[in-house]
């Protein structure tokens, strides 16, 4: 007997007993006008509606911010492009070729201590997902407000199995271990660089060691619980690894000496000659992004980085070698931002090509 048909009833409707098939009751005509119309359509249930709104929300928000990044990071080089025009009118081929290396080289640097701080976490990445999260995600720095780089990562990291929250604490830690870092060779290069530095600033090295102890995971996870709970973000239990948060230290170091490499050059091409121009140039850089960075109104630190560089470069540059700096190396950097975030992007799509491929392999029948 079909269990879907009627008790008493042969398959074909027929009665048991040979009598007069007995009218079709009203489950019965549903079923059979179902059967012929086709498939039910089932209602969506209002979760699944919620988080497809929300999942639509979230990609008008995602793309209208990566606009605004963008617009702002135009706008930043069109008010500075006559400065940029003419300073690099006075720099030689080679000034250039090996400036723009040195800086990539820098955010690539900057990435790597990102991916040391993500494997710190437990969250283990390869270069090219790190490449797409952290290149792409770095273009929300040209919108005030110093958060917004980490917010992208922590979005884009979804698409890598990262979970928000996990991702957003590996970006913080990171940008504490920079901030940290450009703090710390910014006192050892400026205290190497001054004839007196070390007798006059010797108080400083407490600092170097206070900041090198709050680089230790147990007060570095410390740091980031507190800077979560200002973010008024949800509780996490920290804890990090020295050996990730080690390679992410040493990867931050390696990053300040690319730029301070740069801006050696420029400063060399506009005249500055002098013995201790390469530590004063580095630690000048540091503490200069640095300022920028906290002054969280500016984007991508416009404005007082320059008045910075110009403070602490007094001793080996004049105010024109100064200014020409943060406009090169603005340039620079810029240029790195988009040539990086480009190629991560396009690695963005080949991971989302590939995981569709397989999803469609894996529901093939």
């Amino acid at each position: 007997m079909d269990a879907r048909q009627p008790t008493g009833s042969t398959a074909d409707g027929a009665p048991a007993d040979g009598g007069a098939a007995p009218e079709p009751t009203t489950e019965s005509t549903v079923a059979a006008t179902t059967s012929a119309a086709g498939p039910t359509t089932r209602a969506t249930p209002p979760a699944a509606a919620s988080r497809g709104r929300r999942a639509r929300v979230l990609d008008v928000v995602k793309w209208a911010a990566a606009v605004v990044a963008v617009v702002l990071l135009v706008v930043g080089v069109a008010r500075q492009w006559d400065e940029i025009v003419a300073d690099f009118a006075r720099l030689d081929a080679l000034t250039v070729t090996l400036g723009i290396v040195l800086t990539l080289a820098a955010l690539v640097a900057n990435m790597l201590s990102w991916r040391a701080m993500m494997a710190a976490t437990g969250s283990r990445l390869g270069l090219a997902a790190s490449s797409s999260i952290f290149f792409v995600g770095q273009l929300g720095k040209y919108i005030p407000g110093g958060v917004w780089s980490i917010a992208a990562q922590a979005e884009l990291g979804r698409a890598h199995g990262l979970a928000r929250t996990g991702s957003a604490v590996a970006s913080l830690a990171s940008m504490l271990v920079s901030m940290v870092t450009a703090a710390l060779v910014g006192i050892l290069a400026l205290l190497v660089g001054s004839a007196d530095g070390l007798v006059t600033f010797w108080w400083l090295g407490i600092v170097v060691v206070l900041g090198l102890a709050a680089l230790t995971p147990p007060v570095l996870g410390r740091l980031i619980a507190v800077a979560m709970r200002l973010l008024r973000r949800p509780r996490q239990d920290i804890s990090l690894t020295w050996a990730g948060t080690t390679a992410s230290i040493l990867w931050s170091v390696v990053m300040w000496a690319a730029y301070g490499g740069q801006a050696t050059l420029v400063l060399r091409a506009f005249g500055a000659d002098s013995s201790v121009l390469l530590p004063v140039a580095t630690g000048a850089y540091a503490v200069a992004w640095l300022v920028g960075f906290l002054v969280v109104i500016a984007p991508a630190g416009l404005g007082p980085r320059e008045g910075v560089l110009l403070l602490l470069l007094g001793s080996v540059t004049d105010s024109t070698g100064a200014l020409a700096l943060a406009v090169v190396s603005r340039a620079f950097m810029t240029l790195g931002d988009v040539v990086l975030a480009g190629g991560g992007a396009a690695l963005a799509v080949r991971h989302r090509r590939r995981s569709a491929a397989a999803t469609g392999t894996d529901q093939a029948p």
